[in-house]
């Protein structure tokens, strides 16, 4: 449907017809749906908040523990671990989820741990001489090798397989019991030796002793051998036009987090790095919520479920993303200072500023599950990675003229001017 310049409807009250319509029945199915998605976000969420909060708390024992540089250098080697972890599928996972991937022949978890596992070897030999390079602890990163490994190669198998299923619900009930064990090993082998290394190190084995034991209860090992690895990893090079959308897609999310922390340790350096890394890192609890939805919503979505519309689903993630928003200015002002110890004090201005891209970032994860599924991804990703390029180009002019906020200021800018571009684009495409 095509509007007149004359008739056009505001953007907002776009989205919100739906809701102008509705009769009470069908408000009453509505809600009733919502409770029903509610509970198994809940499920599916749990163990995806407890990891990230019990390695915050981690990271608040860390800081408080040690000096800002040395917080800082940790942080940065932090940078490379992240990027190991998420990188190493190449975006497989969610390709093989996506419409395309659940029709490809080689589309199965033991592909994904051969492939993962041969990436990972070539992504940890890049990153060797950046970190001894880079001013970043070789020892510190040499001792979470093995913690990447498991969450970046195993869990990622592990995951899928039960994505795949439709048993995600089943997965995360059990996983809630493994996941935050690994860190709160690291936790107590800090506070009783007061050795950071050490406790990586305890951390990262006993990660991937437990996910290893995890895989070994499946019949994961049955398909790989050195010939099925070459056969698969042949298949992958042929249909890198399917998962190379995917893998753009995560280093676009990169440039967004993590890139700004190279700028920052190379422009401001280690101290400047562990104030901000200290700030940002609660980002990562906003970040959980946006992981569930992909999770849930991404594979039956691809299926053909029919839950919401896609106006509805943009005003509810709208109004998600305004009260979590909310939610860390309170927790900014009122309660930041008081867990870190004094030198972190910028850091309060710093997540306020920064949580206002949830705003934008809950809208944009499912507008980017829809631009899949029109088969427009191409579109999403060619915008995403122009506006995190945005960003760095903001980071890069606004860090000597504000200083850390610059870098605040940058990743909120770039993830609404891209959540604007996705809302003009598919309403004029669609409407």
């Amino acid at each position: 449907m095509h509007m007149g310049a004359g008739n056009e409807i505001p953007l907002v009250s776009f989205y919100l017809l739906p809701f102008y319509f509705m009769g009470c029945q069908e408000c009453l199915e509505v809600f009733s749906l919502i409770a029903k998605e509610l509970k198994k976000i809940f499920v599916v969420s749990m163990p995806m908040i407890l990891a990230p909060l019990s390695s915050l708390l981690f990271l608040i024992i860390v800081a408080k523990g040690v000096d800002v540089k040395y917080f800082g250098d940790f942080s940065y080697v932090l940078v490379f671990f992240s990027l190991l972890v998420g990188f190493s599928d190449l975006g497989l996972k969610d390709y093989f989820l996506s419409k395309d991937g659940l029709l490809a022949g080689y589309a199965s978890a033991s592909c994904l741990l051969g492939v993962s596992s041969f990436v990972f070897l070539i992504i940890l030999a890049i990153q060797v001489p950046l970190v001894i390079y880079g001013g970043g602890s070789f020892l510190l990163f040499a001792v979470l090798v093995l913690e990447a490994y498991a969450l970046g190669v195993i869990h990622k198998s592990l995951y899928y397989s039960y994505q795949s299923d439709n048993r995600l619900t089943r997965f995360s009930a059990l996983e809630v019991f493994v996941r935050p064990l690994p860190v709160l090993l690291k936790i107590l082998i800090f506070l009783t030796f007061d050795n950071l290394v050490l406790a990586l190190l305890v951390g990262s084995i006993s990660s991937l002793v437990v996910y290893a034991s995890w895989l070994g209860s499946f019949d994961f090992f049955s398909g790989l051998s050195k010939k099925n690895l070459i056969i698969d990893l042949k298949r992958v090079l042929l249909d890198w036009r399917g998962w190379g959308l995917y893998s753009i897609s995560f280093f676009s999310f990169f440039l967004y987090f993590g890139a700004d922390k190279l700028v920052i340790q190379w422009g401001l350096g280690a101290e400047s790095l562990g104030v901000y890394s200290a700030a940002m890192a609660f980002m990562g609890v906003g970040q959980i919520a946006v992981s569930v939805l992909w999770s849930l919503y991404m594979p039956r979505l691809s299926r053909g479920e029919k839950i919401w519309s896609h106006r509805q689903q943009i005003f509810l993630m709208s109004c998600l993303g305004l009260l979590v928003s909310l939610v860390y200015q309170v927790f900014a002002y009122f309660f930041f200072s008081r867990i870190y110890p004094l030198g972190y004090d910028e850091g309060v201005i710093i997540l306020s500023v920064a949580s206002a891209y949830f705003v934008f970032r809950f809208p944009n994860v499912v507008m980017e599950i829809y631009y899949i599924l029109d088969c427009k991804y191409v579109d999403f990703v060619k915008m995403r990675v122009s506006f995190g390029l945005l960003c760095l180009f903001l980071i890069s002019v606004l860090l000597p003229l504000l200083g850390l906020k610059g870098a605040a200021i940058s990743l909120v800018v770039a993830e609404m001017s891209l959540m604007f571009g996705l809302l003009l684009s598919r309403r004029r495409k669609f409407c």
